[in-house]
């Protein structure tokens, strides 16, 4: 029975005017915004025309920024509205600022008119007889059964990176001994042993690095799967080639169990618009194994469009949950969104900030919140790196990823980043992403 029918139904009273959401934004962001609207930032190219994170094939955090911020207007006609504030999210995200991902990520939807909304939210309050359970728990007892599992991410959420690190030890227990993840580079310069540039473009997310160094040291294979012409092919043809690669695995070794990571609808099994088929649809038919699909990107908030976005809103207003949970009624799993595309839907709980930052950003309790001082005048952006990993790198960190940065301070003016037990090496950065001073620091 299809009890969230009527939330769908509403859909026809939508109204698609394209009304910008606006919020006030954080002063470091706004800080930003004035500078590259007063200042060519030191790198900035007027002649840009896609946004990057490799100028000079080295790896820079605000470079994206600065060309989108300075360049709003250019930008927005190379991408289109939708599409440059879907970059700029996805940029302030790599950052490690994910409430302004959030903030432009809204800015590209459709609005919805209040009587609308008011409808949705009293047909929420409405809803009965549905259970909730703990959504890990439920994906370790629904895997005992199960070959090849599929989780979805949205690219400006790293939120759903770290839900995917918190499977990766249960999964192991049960046997899982591969991890594919459509982030990872494919092409022959590939670097799966040290995560750095080449390991992939979405790999260098800080928490998509920590999910990649988390299944390393359980003992994961790493599984890079992208169709490599996929800037040519169709998107059933990329969907295919991307199947038969993640099939190669069960080729090979024959009683391999395989976590597939993935971008939103990839891991639909339902044949979608003008005859597309998705990745998952496309693995099933050729491999005969029906894989356990888990879909991440609806039900968390801000969702992924308008509609999404206010049912996920009214939805957790009837049921506050504080956990990432899967709804059930008569004990079977159910879409909040009505979608029958995946097997499960997870419902993430509203994201809870300290200090500016995410407490997700803890994953599980495997890091702690660490409170830097600046030791300096004229810092902007504290990134932490793996002392390690530095050391490994010629003591440069052009290539690496962070373990955690950020540009935001507390009241006390420190920066919070969230890190393991280990060492580190904090660089300090100006606002023109120069390297004013390094500190060596160990989180017991």
């Amino acid at each position: 029975m299809r009890i969230f029918h009527k939330l769908l139904f509403l859909f026809g009273w939508l109204l698609a005017a394209a009304t910008a959401y606006s919020q006030e934004l954080f002063p470091a962001v706004q800080r930003l915004k004035n500078y590259c609207e007063l200042t060519a930032p030191v790198g900035y190219s007027p002649r840009l025309s896609v946004l990057t994170l490799f100028p000079k094939g080295n790896v820079h955090y605000l470079f994206p920024l600065y060309h989108g911020l300075r360049d709003e207007q250019k930008f927005r006609r190379i991408y289109s509205d939708k599409g440059y504030y879907d970059e700029m999210s996805q940029y302030f995200a790599f950052a490690g600022d994910y409430e302004t991902a959030l903030q432009y990520l809204v800015k590209g939807y459709d609005t919805i008119d209040n009587a609308t909304s008011h409808k949705i939210y009293k047909t929420a309050s409405n809803l009965k007889n549905i259970e909730h359970v703990n959504a890990r728990r439920y994906i370790h007892l629904e895997a005992r059964t199960r070959r090849v599992i599929m989780i979805n991410e949205a690219f400006a959420k790293p939120l759903h990176r770290a839900f995917t690190l918190s499977l990766l030890a249960d999964l192991h227990r049960l046997g899982f001994r591969y991890l594919a993840l459509e982030m990872l580079n494919n092409f022959h310069d590939s670097s799966l042993s040290h995560v750095n540039i080449h390991t992939g473009y979405y790999a260098c997310e800080p928490v998509a690095a920590e999910l990649i160094r988390t299944a390393d040291s359980l003992g994961y294979t790493l599984v890079p799967y992208e169709d490599t012409a996929a800037g040519i092919h169709t998107a059933t043809q990329r969907d295919s080639i991307q199947a038969a690669n993640i099939y190669a695995i069960l080729k090979k070794d024959t009683a391999a169990k395989i976590l597939v990571h993935a971008s939103f609808t990839h891991i639909s099994k339902k044949p979608g618009p003008d005859g597309f088929i998705p990745m998952a649809l496309a693995f099933k038919n050729i491999s005969g194994i029906d894989p356990l699909t888990i879909d991440q990107t609806d039900m968390t908030e801000e969702s992924n469009f308008a509609y999404g976005r206010i049912i996920y809103q009214a939805y957790l207003a009837k049921f506050p949950l504080t956990e990432s949970s899967i709804a059930l009624v008569d004990g079977n799993p159910v879409n909040v969104t009505d979608k029958d595309l995946y097997d499960l839907c997870v419902i993430h709980p509203p994201t809870q900030y300290k200090d500016g930052r995410p407490t997700w950003l803890n994953l599980d309790g495997l890091r702690q919140a660490f409170a830097i001082k600046p030791i300096i005048e004229g810092v902007y952006l504290t990134q932490a790196y793996y002392l390690n990993e530095i050391i490994g790198n010629d003591n440069a960190p052009w290539q690496l990823i962070p373990a955690d940065q950020t540009y935001i301070t507390n009241g006390a003016g420190n920066y919070v980043l969230y890190l393991r037990k280990g060492k580190y090496r904090i660089y300090f950065r100006d606002i023109n992403y120069q390297i004013l001073t390094t500190l060596n620091v160990e989180v017991n």
